[in-house]
């Protein structure tokens, strides 16, 4: 939850099971989907749902202030057995005037490199009760590379220009539920979210090493949010076995750690 002064809410904050039942879930160790839930890794065979499991797992306080929280997820037995990685995830939130800063950092606490995804998947609300049409992404440039999915809920290496009007994406709900979700790169790693008529604006940062934005919402016209989700990978085509050994995914050294920042300005 994010309240503005005057009491506006700028987060999903339903839990009504017809449309996303999830408001704001980190994405660890991977984004996305895995074909047939399931890789595997020196030839053991491991299960994994979607967006991997940081989302589901409760995470221990480390550090509290007046203005940030500082919350860490380590390895364990149940992530081993689906995971086989020790690892570090450490999330901090800040809050300073009219921002919200995040930091994920991942460190690979592991005795081999470590492969992963890392991703965040907060949903706007979206303010009245106008047409989703009324409301737009402005990225502040005439075009961003477009990755087509394939097979339902996977990116292949196809891509495709993908021309804006006036610098913006109209917010299209016929277009977002016919592609299920919308994956860019090429942005300028800011954008902001608008309305016509709506007082709360939202500008969101992200750091360059989350090179792919996704655009998805639940296909219901009553479900009045938008998702703009930074990751650092993406779910690769959905026709080839899922092998963590020759996966394309972000990897890290032995005791190398890595952080990605969000930012959302009010």
């Amino acid at each position: 939850s994010v309240c503005a002064a005057d009491g506006h809410e700028y987060m999903w904050c339903s839990s009504d099971e017809r449309f996303w039942t999830s408001h704001s879930p980190i994405l660890f160790p991977i984004c996305g989907r895995l074909l047939s839930a399931e890789y595997t890794y020196h030839g053991k065979q491991y299960k994994m749902g979607t967006h991997g499991f940081a989302h589901e797992c409760l995470f221990d306080l480390t550090d509290a202030t007046e203005s940030s929280v500082t919350m860490t997820l380590r390895s364990s037995e149940s992530t081993r057995a689906i995971y086989p990685f020790d690892f570090l995830l450490t999330a901090k939130f800040v809050v300073s005037s009219g921002a919200l800063s995040a930091e994920f950092t991942v460190k690979n606490e592991s005795g081999e490199v470590m492969p992963y995804m890392l991703g965040w998947h907060p949903g706007f609300a979206l303010e009245g009760e106008g047409e989703i049409r009324s409301f737009s992404i402005d990225f502040f440039r005439d075009e961003l590379t477009l990755h087509p999915l394939q097979n339902s809920s996977y990116v292949g290496d196809r891509t495709e220009p993908f021309a804006l009007r006036d610098q913006r994406y109209i917010l299209n709900e016929e277009e977002i539920y016919r592609a299920d979700t919308l994956v860019f790169t090429g942005t300028e790693h800011h954008a902001r979210l608008s309305g016509e008529g709506a007082s709360h604006p939202v500008h969101f940062y992200w750091s360059e090493n989350l090179p792919y934005l996704c655009v998805w919402k639940s296909a219901s016209t009553e479900a009045r949010f938008i998702c703009l989700e930074p990751w650092s990978d993406v779910p690769y085509d959905g026709i080839q076995k899922e092998n963590f050994e020759t996966k394309k995914m972000s990897r890290l050294n032995i005791g190398e750690e890595k952080t990605f920042c969000y930012k959302i300005s009010f």
